[in-house]
């Protein structure tokens, strides 16, 4: 496997992460300290602590330092370009999926 291949599959894995997707989506509202991030996600400090860490050694946020608190911030705004895109392509694939619920909660309403 080819070094670009593999650096593809390690950022597709960072963004699998539901914790990550939500501290993303948290962080894309603005600057926030890792305490506030926590009460946000109802997350342990050790658990929010562990997956900043990953976000921020994937380049996806980074910090600044204010006194004794990080703020962490979206790095690059294009990431959620691409995850509206992968939102998208998942919708588009999914399609009759989601048609076939639909169709059923009509069918639950008529009965």
């Amino acid at each position: 496997m080819n070094e670009l291949k593999q650096l593809l599959i390690d950022f597709l894995k960072v963004l699998s992460d539901p914790t990550r997707l939500e501290i993303l989506y948290y962080l894309k509202m603005g600057k926030r300290n890792s305490t506030e991030i926590q009460h946000h996600l109802n997350k342990s400090q050790s658990t929010v602590s562990q997956h900043l860490k990953t976000l921020i050694n994937s380049d996806l946020i980074t910090f600044e330092k204010n006194g004794n608190l990080n703020y962490y911030y979206i790095k690059y705004e294009k990431i959620f370009t691409i995850l509206s895109a992968i939102s998208s392509f998942v919708i588009e694939i999914n399609r009759e999926k989601f048609k076939g619920i639909r169709d059923l909660d009509r069918y639950d309403v008529l009965l």
